[in-house]
């Protein structure tokens, strides 16, 4: 097939959910062996039309075409059928089986009616080796991290030998050395012929990886173009339609000058004052969601911990909770929220105000009025806090944290997964908080997001402290070195 022949293409493209329009006359067209970069903010539709691709939902009108045929699927099974393979940015691994049983669950290769195990492993090995990553194809998902369980996944659709593979938000769990051994396997996809619809807030990333970009706002296509002729600031206009200026977050201060909040000590040492931003930088498996965990009495003991200049024993969140201490998890759906409650009830989970009584007027005029200060969009206070989006739900652990009134916050990945204005909002809160006082530890696989927030970054290696680097010191060379064994 020629290079420039479109593999996929859909024209006109319009979808409706309860009367609500969420895409309108969408053209979108895939090359053979090209990566196609997708944008866009949360709610502009590029999940609906990417599960309309994979045949998960049908769309109203418009078609879509394969290889310059029309075609309509009945399922995701018809899509897969056609070499259409969807990673999801939610996973969906099962945790009780190994890596190598979810990369080929449901399509083992078996003789005579027994499995060829030696068969699975040795294959799993090679698709996981292959992303630059040397997990043990015998582990249990479980008992992976969820960088680990994204490769897992990824693996898994390469193992469909798919000629178009969908990439949800696939570097989001990922340290930046692992979503370059992602992108080199990219690059060896397209030399192959398969071709890559890639979807990502991180608008760097797009540079690195993609040839074309196409973005949607509002339900439809405002702009394709040749990544070689795009720019982020460009990208960004198109995306919200507007300059971002007034959301973007402020520049780091050269320093607090606060007291002590919180100090560490034992095999990991350091402290973070009232008024800083620290960050917590490091590969993926360095430890660092291990760190925040532990401090918040989520993980093993091993150290001794201060608050305020004083010890403390923190050996249960609630311990945590009651020195005043907030963690705002890496995945904020498995441990920060409870989807199926509403935004009021998630708001006030944490406060412990009204020991013997639910004071629920109280807590509605304080989340309602959280509400607005985050700028959380919901339909109310009583929507569930599983309709919402990415950004919004990290609003949302963030203001459960700010009406239980903590002032020592543990982020781990705080912009996981959200679009570039939420993302901006994140940062103004960030330095909002530090303003006000409080003691904030961010942990961030993104370099870059570290270097615009953070007063101090502290890097870690296998579970401890490399170095430490003020903010005139950082840069992503100096925190690499670090991150990968360097000395100080």
């Amino acid at each position: 097939m020629n290079q420039s022949a479109h593999l996929l293409e859909l024209r006109g493209i319009s979808k409706w959910f309860s009367g609500v329009r969420v895409l309108e006359g969408v053209d979108f067209e895939v090359r053979a062996a090209e990566v196609h970069a997708l944008v866009g903010e949360n709610g502009a539709g590029k999940s609906t039309l990417m599960n309309i691709i994979s045949g998960i939902v049908a769309a109203d009108a418009g078609q879509m075409l394969w290889e310059g045929q029309p075609v309509r699927l009945r399922g995701p099974r018809e899509a897969q059928e056609l070499g259409i393979t969807f990673v999801h940015q939610e996973l969906a691994l099962a945790p009780q089986l190994s890596a190598a049983e979810n990369i080929f669950l449901g399509r083992h290769p078996a003789e005579s009616g027994w499995v060829r195990w030696r068969e699975i492993y040795d294959r799993a090995r090679e698709l996981l080796n292959g992303l630059g990553h040397s997990i043990d194809a015998r582990r249990l998902v479980v008992d992976l991290s969820l960088a680990e369980r994204q490769l897992v996944e990824i693996a898994r659709a390469l193992a469909f030998r798919a000629r178009l593979i969908i990439m949800d938000e696939p570097t989001a769990p990922l340290a930046e050395q692992d979503a370059a051994a992602l992108f080199r396997t990219i690059g060896n996809l397209r030399e192959r012929g398969v071709s890559v619809i890639f979807i990502s807030h991180r608008l760097k990333e797009i540079f690195q990886v993609a040839d074309r970009v196409t973005v949607l706002r509002d339900g439809q296509r405002v702009l394709t173009t040749e990544v070689a002729g795009a720019s982020v600031d460009g990208l960004v206009r198109a995306m919200v339609g507007t300059e971002l200026n007034e959301h973007v977050a402020h520049e780091a201060a050269a320093g607090a000058d606060g007291e002590e909040a919180i100090r560490v000590e034992g095999p990991v040492r350091f402290a973070v004052r009232r008024g800083e931003v620290v960050g917590l930088a490091g590969l993926a498996g360095a430890g660092r969601t291990e760190l925040l965990e532990w401090l918040f009495g989520a993980g093993r003991q091993d150290g001794q911990v201060f608050v305020n200049g004083r010890p403390v024993r923190v050996r249960t969140p609630l311990d945590a909770i009651r020195h005043g201490m907030a963690l705002v998890p890496d995945d904020r759906k498995a441990k920060g929220l409870v989807l199926g409650a509403t935004l009021h009830q998630n708001i006030a989970l944490a406060s412990g105000r009204g020991r013997w009584f639910i004071r629920a007027a109280r807590e509605r005029q304080a989340a309602g009025q959280l509400l607005g200060e985050l700028r959380i969009k919901a339909a109310g206070l009583d929507q569930r806090v599983l309709y919402l989006s990415g950004g919004n739900q990290q609003k949302a652990v963030l203001a459960k944290w700010l009406y239980a009134g903590a002032r020592v916050f543990l982020l781990d990945e705080p912009t996981r997964g959200i679009d570039v204005r939420s993302k901006a909002e994140i940062y103004d809160l960030v330095r909002g908080l530090a303003s006000r006082g409080a003691a904030v530890l961010v942990a961030s696989s993104e370099l870059e997001e570290l270097l615009r927030l953070a007063d101090r970054i502290v890097v870690m290696h296998r579970g401890l402290i490399a170095g430490e680097l003020t903010r005139a010191e950082a840069t992503e060379e100096r925190i690499m070195h670090l991150a990968t064994g360097g000395v100080q």
